[in-house]
């Protein structure tokens, strides 16, 4: 009896650590962000290509919206979401890079703060899509989301 007793401990034991170790994806309010056809089909830029930083620009309602769609569609309970800051820069190509700071609840339902995000404007003036690069959890992809908004212009309040 003694010598099954020790392994259905040990057993539980390691299954009530597993469950108590914080990972940022567990604690994520978004799923991991990977870009869809066709945009993970554009060849990747050389390495070593700097980011231009473009002009401040002001989103319009429809940029605002897509923003907002194309964020939420990341996010694990879209319809809680929230929005802070959200700020557009238009590099000389055109293309608008968008920065902001979102909130949402993770997988135990709880909002877990502002997390930065950085994504591009795409389709046209009448029909914007807003396609996410990344949504910020740990301290590393939030340096990353800072770095790429500032080098693209976007000044972002912290």
């Amino acid at each position: 009896m003694r010598s099954l007793f020790r392994p259905i401990l040990c057993a539980i034991a390691f299954a009530c650590v597993g469950a108590c170790v914080s990972d940022a994806a567990q604690h994520a309010a978004h799923n991991p962000v990977s870009l869809v056809p066709p945009y993970n089909e554009l060849p990747p830029a050389p390495a070593g290509t700097a980011i231009e930083a473009g002009t401040k620009v002001t989103l319009d309602a429809r940029q605002q919206e897509a923003v907002v769609a194309g964020v939420s569609k990341w996010m694990k309970t879209p319809a809680s979401t929230r929005f802070g800051t959200m700020s557009g820069a238009r590099n000389s190509r055109g293309t608008v890079t968008v920065c902001g700071e979102v909130d949402g609840r993770n997988g135990n339902g709880l909002y877990v703060g502002m997390r930065p995000y950085v994504g591009v404007m795409m389709g046209t003036p009448a029909s914007p899509d807003f396609v996410v690069v990344g949504i910020a959890a740990s301290e590393r992809e939030r340096a990353e989301v800072a770095s790429i908004c500032r080098d693209s212009g976007v000044t972002q309040a912290s």
